[in-house]
């Protein structure tokens, strides 16, 4: 009975695939892979930033905050 069941799924499905018809191609894969190659660098540059400011000492920090200020300030003098 149960090879009987298994039989008439098997079939419905094939009967199923086949008017479904042929793959069709739709084109080239290549756009594809330049995305997944453009997040992959994405990712590892934003990786190489957050691991590199991990390593920063308080004294470069402010460096980079005070020299940020300074950089805002002059640009408002600029106006």
């Amino acid at each position: 009975m149960r090879i009987l069941i298994v039989l008439a799924v098997t079939a419905a499905s094939v009967r199923a695939a086949m008017a479904q018809g042929l793959p069709v191609e739709t084109g080239s894969q290549i756009p594809v892979a330049l995305w997944f190659v453009g997040a992959g660098i994405l990712g590892i540059a934003i990786a190489y930033g957050i691991f590199r400011n991990r390593n920063r000492s308080r004294a470069e920090r402010q460096l980079t905050n005070s020299a940020t200020k300074d950089l805002y300030r002059r640009e408002e003098q600029n106006r």
